[in-house]
């Protein structure tokens, strides 16, 4: 991310008093409920995959660092969103006008965990928490210890829980050390079925993904954000962003064409994770800044299907730079 900031005279930090922000999510409430049965059920348990060893850090590493599409990639914790993954992730490639090519799509599974080899050699990298390079003869050590306390655990399901797999993001390096990724946790998409989306989430959270590989490839986290004066201000622009481009895509005709409202019923939900910590450099932009970023999207969608063309990436930008100071006005009465 760039430290060049351009602002009017009125530069200053997010108020939280001016934004709207909920209590709670049922998506975040499902996780929380699925970790507190271990953690009452099973402490032992609990404590040494999660406070100890960090188990619940290793599917992530490997995702990341070991994995590649060159060997399948089974989506969901019975590969129930197989056939939709791998379907949006054609067709968001050929909808965007980006170098995609290069992106592979690749699966977060906790079950990978019963695995003490594949686990092991993700001990075994230097950077992976908490031990930060094991010998192969200590990592295996680890491995064994995790396989055992999953097949004793009555909670865990081998690895088929949320806290292992809680998660959806874009990877990618500048020198090109890694292949670029869309990683797709099985957990967060057993979190929205939950919750009744199944039918839309992983659709909607890879196009999300994406976006963030259209940002990387065009350059856009290094657009000068006006007003921004901190890190959380300049993570909102790039996620509200892509908010607006996944909305975009995901409605347009020639792009996932799928039906607004219920595209947006899913976003209403998906978007309280966007949170109101706006101090954190992660901050997401408040639940009212992405359904504006969204709904943006969605207004384009509708404009460009009247006129049967697709908008090119750098269109998509302009529009939404211009419109931007509008989406993060301050919403609350």
């Amino acid at each position: 991310m760039s430290d060049q900031h351009v602002g009017g005279a009125f530069r200053r930090a997010i108020n939280p008093d001016d934004y709207v922000c909920p209590a709670s999510t049922p998506v975040i409430d499902f996780y929380i409920d699925e970790v507190t049965e271990v953690i009452v059920r099973e402490p032992s348990i609990f404590n040494l995959l999660y406070n100890v060893v960090w188990a619940d850090v290793i599917p992530t590493y490997e995702a990341v660092f070991l994995l590649t599409d060159d060997t399948p990639q089974e989506f969901g914790y019975s590969g129930e969103y197989t056939n939709v993954m791998k379907r949006t992730h054609r067709d968001a490639k050929r909808f965007w006008d980006i170098r995609s090519d290069d992106i592979q799509l690749v699966a977060m599974k906790g079950s990978m965990l019963l695995d003490t080899e594949r686990v092991a050699e993700t001990y075994q990298l230097r950077f992976v928490p908490p031990f930060f390079g094991l010998s192969e003869a200590d990592a295996s050590f680890v491995a064994s210890l995790i396989r055992d306390a999953l097949l004793q655990s009555v909670t865990l399901d081998g690895g088929d829980h949320p806290l292992f797999s809680f998660n959806a993001f874009a990877f990618s390096t500048d020198d090109g050390s890694y292949p670029d990724k869309i990683v797709m946790g099985d957990g967060i998409l057993a979190g929205y079925a939950a919750v009744g989306f199944g039918d839309v989430a992983p659709q909607a959270l890879y196009a999300h993904e994406f976006a963030h590989h259209i940002q990387f490839e065009n350059g856009y986290f290094e657009d000068p954000v006006p007003g921004a004066t901190t890190e959380a201000e300049l993570t909102r622009y790039t996620e509200l962003m892509a908010d607006a481009y996944s909305a975009y895509y995901l409605t347009h005709k020639r792009g996932a064409a799928m039906n607004r409202k219920r595209v947006e019923q899913f976003l209403q939900v998906f978007f309280q994770i966007g949170d109101c910590a706006f101090d954190n450099p992660g901050h997401h932009g408040t639940p009212n800044q992405r359904m504006a970023a969204a709904r943006f999207g969605f207004e384009l969608a509708a404009q460009a299907q009247k006129q049967g063309h697709i908008l090119t990436s750098e269109r998509v930008h302009q529009l939404f730079v211009a419109a931007y100071p509008g989406l993060v006005a301050p919403d609350a009465t």
